[in-house]
Parts: C-alpha cells; structure tokens; sequence
C-alpha cells in the first residue's frame, strides 16, 4: 500500500527540492504515466522521495496511483491529503515574491486538473464496463467511504477558492457529481419491462425491411470518452490559458501562448495527445505487419487504386458483413 504521506513533505516542512518541468526526471516519471505504466511512476516518485526530491505534480500521479492499485477505499485519505496541499499552496502564494506568488497555486491547480479529469475518465470507463478493473476500483469503497469522500470533497471545495484553483475546482466538482449519480443509480429500484409492441405493416409498394442493415462496426451508445495523456492535458491548460488573458486583456501574454499552441497544433500528431484511440490500431499493426507489408508494395498496381476508390465510396460495404 502506497504511504500517501509522501505527498505531504512540502507541509512538513525542511529543505526539498522543487523539480521543473523540463527536469529529467520529472519527464522520465511524466513519460511512464503517458504509457500508463504507473506502478512504475510511483516507484520513481518514491525514490525521488528518498532524495529529497519533490514536485506536487508527482504527487498527483502518486495519489492516482494509489487509487488504482487500492480502490476507492482510499479516496477520502486521498483528499484528506489535498486539503492540505491547497492550504499549503495558498499560504505559501500569499507570502512569495510578487513575480512568483502564484505559482505554487497554479502548479497544484494543473496537478488537481489531472488528477480529477483522468480518475473521473478511468472510473466511467470500467463503470460502464463492469469489468475486472471495476472491482478493483471499488474494492474498499463501503457507503461509509463513500460518505467520507463527500464530506472530503466538500472540505476541498472550500479550500479551493479563487481563480487559480478553477480548472481543479471544475475537476473536483466533477467527480463529486458523479458519485452521486452513480450512488442514486444504484438505489433507483429496476424499471419494469415494457411490453413488446407489435410490428406495424409494411406500407407501399415495395417495402419490405424498414430497418437500415447493421453497421459492420458495432459502437457504444454513449458518447465516446477517451483518456488523453499528460500532454492533451498540458494543451487544454495553454488553451484556458489564452482565454484568461485575452479576457484579461493581457495581450502580450496571449499572444506568447497562442503562438506555442499554433505550433503545437501545425505538429500535432493524435498518437501523443490520444494514445488509447490508437493503441488496439498500434497493437494489430504491429502483429500482421509480415502479412500486410506485402500489399504495401503493390500500392501501384491497378488492384490497389481500384479497392482505394471503393474504400472512399463506402466504408461499410468495403468491410463487408461479418461472419
């Protein structure tokens, strides 16, 4: 079991060292937690500990991590811990140097962000699979836990005040909503089944199946919810961020941020922001290259040009019926 106490040594005070983000080693543990190997981050954040290393963003994969591995069992220490953080962020803004006042409340609001935005997406996911990792999830998680994380969301509610916080305040709001939700789910009582209604007849000349033949690619009915990596997260901050200044006035600055996104935007490659929506796409590819390799170097022939322009025209008969 992870010691969350780990989280808490800015609180404690004593000598740290604070990591940027272009350090090493914060990108080493930043690049773990992008390949979702985040057993593997947390050991790193633990030895960055025992070097007297420390940066609040860390603490965010850290306490995720502790989440995943223990369940929701452990969410209102997990937020007992973030009180603490935002107290500590906010006393130590109010008495910085004018230039650097802010940061610490800007560097635990883009932790919270994270944080908030990834666990809400991991637990939609396996709620709405009820699979293996569901169980996992809310091994722990008693009506008792799951009062004690309300009240904990509440007391990090007040906590969070003012603008530096509202990207992490959102994100927490947003987790909050969904326990309830699913906690009224689960004690709603079963709707009673309808009654099946009789097919009405085909009218007209001609009319035989009114339903539209089954799609070859089966979907969820609900709407797509893919994780984004560190780095989609990133670009969401500079995104609020420009509306901030612009809002503020402050052009210069927004002109500084806009740039950086235009840049990132002319390179954007979705592998990086979207790895999940690509990994099944990465994994057969890799599997079948040896088979499908050898199509590739018949792109010239008239075969290839005449099943690329049936692809473009229809995706759906390209694919064909299922087996």
């Amino acid at each position: 079991m992870r010691d969350l106490s780990l989280c808490l040594r800015p609180v404690e005070g004593g000598t740290l060292e604070r990591l940027e983000s272009h350090d090493p080693r914060f990108l080493t543990v930043a690049d773990l937690v992008q390949r979702e190997a985040y057993a593997e981050a947390a050991d790193a954040i633990e030895a960055l500990d025992a070097e007297g290393v420390y940066e609040v963003r860390l603490s965010a994969y850290y306490l995720f991590t502790a989440l995943r591995e223990d369940g929701l069992g452990r969410l209102p220490d997990v937020l007992e811990v973030l009180v603490a953080l935002a107290r500590a962020a906010a006393e130590e803004s109010a008495r910085g140097e004018a230039k650097d006042k802010s940061k610490p409340a800007v560097l635990l609001n883009k932790a919270l962000t994270w944080l908030f935005q990834t666990l809400v997406s991991a637990l939609k996911y396996h709620h709405g699979k009820k699979d293996a990792g569901w169980e996992t999830w809310t091994k722990g998680f008693t009506d008792g836990r799951r009062k004690d994380a309300l009240r904990g969301i509440q007391a990090l509610q007040g906590a969070l005040e003012g603008p530096a916080f509202r990207n992490g305040a959102q994100g927490l709001a947003g987790l909050g909503q969904w326990l309830k939700e699913t906690q009224e789910r689960a004690a709603a009582p079963a709707p009673a089944p309808e009654p099946a209604k009789p097919a009405a007849p085909a009218k007209g000349r001609g009319a035989k199946a009114a339903a539209a033949p089954p799609s070859p690619f089966p979907r969820a009915t609900g709407p797509l919810q893919l994780r984004g990596s560190a780095h989609l997260l990133e670009l969401c901050d500079k995104l609020k961020a420009f509306e901030v200044l612009v809002e503020r006035g402050d052009f210069q600055k927004a002109a500084l941020v806009s740039d950086d996104v235009l840049r990132t935007l002319e390179d954007f490659d979705p592998r990086r922001y979207l790895p999940e929506l690509f990994s099944s796409f990465g994994a057969l590819l890799n599997r079948h290259v040896g088979d499908i390799q050898e199509h590739w170097e018949r792109k010239d022939s008239m075969e290839w040009r005449t099943l690329s322009q049936f692809y473009q025209v229809d995706l759906g008969a390209f694919v064909g019926p299922g087996e």
